[in-house]
């Protein structure tokens, strides 16, 4: 016999330890919900990913004993709740459905169909704790989006414009023309090429300053780490519009929860950022075009050492009469082996113009400008046309993400008329490009149009002719937006300090893959519920025992350690005599001369006899058959 206070003490600490492994249970999910996600440190995360069998071992091992710890729980519990309910009469079915739950079974009963459903519900919602333990514990890829904020240079100020008015004049137009545009002469042929193929069906990832870009630059200053391009500063301290290259910091700061700063096992920003772009609209040049083009040459002879000339270099001059700014012209100069045909078999020509012009130094009232081309020789299936360039500022969602930057255009505002160093300086580009692009027989433009042409162009000479115009201004829609991102780079290029006056606030969130945990789905809200039953069903039978216990207590009634579930345990009560003390009035007949035999019937009888637990002597116990009051012989109570 073991005291009351054994007893008491190991249904306490069976509740205890429920008590913990449920409360671990909400609280672990209940941190997921607040944190939404819960996530692992670095290393554990990366060790996670990148092991992806060892973790589920050690998490399906920390489930398994989660779980078996809670059915220990449980089976105590059920068990010793089961022997005080024994010293009231049961009948041998619920008995025997107890048992069953007390060893982790069920009952099959079909004669008793409800106490059958009831050990079945129990015992599969027991059976579900694994599942359960392993579907909450589980870390799996998971995004976080934390908030992220910064500041970029704003070329929609007036502050802007003042200071690129004051570089212009600094630098001078042959500058402009020269050395600072370098980095146009490729920048912008790319950028152009890639809006012009991908309108198209063309991939294009354009690389700029160590930056991948998807398609075009949109106009915009990458302001993400890890996304800014090159670390080594400009050369020569060459910023503004001398850049060629160089650091562009990054202004956006993430703001992570105290404590819970992570790098994860890779990120992404969607940033919403100030981009810069144009509305470019070409059609055929009018029969009354009122641009008076006119073009001239003057064929030049490059001898040879001996006297003898070798090849002749045309220099041309193309003007046209701007309705604002006066004449504007464009030089080129083409290679020919004749002094009368200006042109060779495999040599192309495609000259363009600028109205207004943009490199003299009066003060423009206008908010556009045009591009007249014109292709000849093999580059002929260009015709005249005129392009009207519209620049404009956008708003643009930018997202970086598998190491490249994609903007998308949310909100368009044209220029206007309050720009006007912007606008001479997007015209100045365009300038640039028309002219530098054309070689002695081939020009950059005219090659990227017609290999784009040619794979893209239709049967339909109509359909061709408008897709050559939609190409080409595409091209010119690319070169305006590097020209945004060039001003951008180089404005803000390290060490060059952007005036207050000149910044612009950028709001986006940092998404963060790594390990972790995160309320997937509604269902994995439920992953708690079978633990919470089972601890449930836990509670109540300690209860049921502790207060049983204290009335046994006080009737002096042995606390032999009797286990229901154990069969050696049930043969020995099963075997002893009914018990004499104690008895009801009735005469309890022993168990043994009450069941009968193993048919159909015998069972189904054997089932309903009730039987209760008595003490005897020397610490046994015995089961007592109880008889129905007033029957005549042997008659059971069920």
């Amino acid at each position: 016999m073991k005291p009351v206070h054994w007893h008491s003490t190991k249904l306490l600490l069976a509740g205890l330890a429920q008590a913990i492994i449920l409360a671990f249970a909400w609280g672990f999910l209940g941190a997921v919900l607040l944190r939404e996600p819960l996530t692992l440190s670095d290393s554990v995360s990366r060790f996670m990913h990148l092991e992806p069998t060892e973790s589920t071992l050690v998490v399906t091992l920390i489930s398994t004993v989660l779980a078996l710890a809670t059915g220990a729980c449980f089976s105590t519990a059920v068990k010793e709740a089961l022997s005080h309910r024994m010293y009231k009469p049961i009948s041998l079915i619920k008995l025997s459905g107890g048992i069953a739950l007390a060893r982790g079974s069920f009952l099959t009963s079909f004669g008793h169909l409800g106490l059958t459903i009831g050990t079945l519900v129990i015992y599969g919602v027991t059976r579900l704790m694994v599942s359960s333990w392993a579907t909450l514990l589980t870390p799996t890829l998971v995004a976080w989006e934390v908030p992220a904020t910064g500041w970029e240079l704003d070329i929609t100020t007036s502050g802007f414009d003042t200071l690129l008015q004051q570089e212009l004049i600094s630098s001078g137009a042959a500058e402009i023309r020269g050395n600072s545009f370098e980095i146009i002469d490729v920048g912008g042929v790319l950028s152009g090429i890639s809006a012009a193929g991908y309108s198209f069906g063309l991939p294009g990832i354009f690389n700029f300053n160590g930056v991948l870009y998807n398609v075009s630059t949109g106009g915009i200053l990458p302001v993400a780490p890890s996304y800014t391009g090159t670390t080594q500063p400009a050369q020569g301290n060459n910023t503004g519009l001398a850049f060629a290259g160089g650091l562009v910091p990054a202004n956006l700061t993430t703001h992570f929860p105290p404590q819970r700063e992570i790098k994860g096992i890779s990120s992404n920003y969607t940033v919403q950022q100030q981009g810069l772009t144009a509305n470019v609209t070409c059609s055929l040049y009018p029969a009354q075009g009122n641009l008076s083009l006119s073009s001239t040459y003057t064929p030049v002879p490059i001898p040879l050492a001996n006297g003898q000339t070798d090849y002749w270099l045309w220099a041309w001059n193309i003007t046209a009469a701007c309705e604002e700014g006066g004449t504007t012209y464009q030089q080129y100069v083409t290679r020919s082996n004749s002094s009368t045909t200006p042109q060779t078999e495999s040599s192309g020509f495609v000259t363009s113009v600028v109205c207004p012009y943009p490199l003299q130094q009066t003060n423009f009232t206008w908010d556009r400008f045009v591009v007249t081309s014109n292709g000849s020789w093999k580059y002929n299936f260009l015709p005249l046309t005129v392009c009207e360039v519209v620049p404009s500022f956008t708003t643009s969602i930018v997202n970086y993400a598998s190491k490249s930057v994609n903007a998308t255009v949310t909100n368009t505002t044209t220029l206007g008329t309050d720009h006007p160093s912007l606008l001479k300086f997007l015209a100045a580009v365009i300038d640039y490009q028309a002219r530098n692009t054309q070689g002695l027989t081939s020009n950059s433009i005219g090659d990227s149009l017609y290999s784009i042409y040619t794979s893209t162009a239709t049967s339909n000479s109509t359909d061709s002719t408008e897709q050559l115009l939609d190409e080409l201004a595409q091209y010119w829609r690319g070169v305006i937006e590097f020209s945004g991102t060039f001003l951008r780079s180089g404005f803000s290029a390290y060490p060059r300090t952007i005036p207050s006056d000149a910044l612009a606030g950028v709001t986006g969130k940092h998404t963060i893959m790594t390990m972790g945990w995160s309320k997937r789905s509604p269902a994995y809200l439920y992953t708690v519920l079978p633990l919470t039953f089972v601890a449930l069903l836990t509670f109540s039978a300690i209860a049921y025992s502790l207060v049983h216990m204290w009335t046994e207590h006080r009737n002096q009634t042995s606390f032999n350690t009797f286990d229901p579930s154990n069969p050696v345990h049930l043969m020995m009560v099963s075997s002893a005599e009914a018990p004499a003390e104690g008895s009801p009035p009735v005469q309890m007949p022993d168990l043994e001369k009450r069941l009968k035999g193993f048919d159909d019937e015998g069972i189904k009888a054997n089932e309903l006899v009730r039987v209760h637990l008595g003490d005897l002597p020397d610490d046994r116990k015995g089961f007592a058959v109880m008889q129905r009051i007033g029957a005549a012989g042997p008659s059971l109570v069920l």
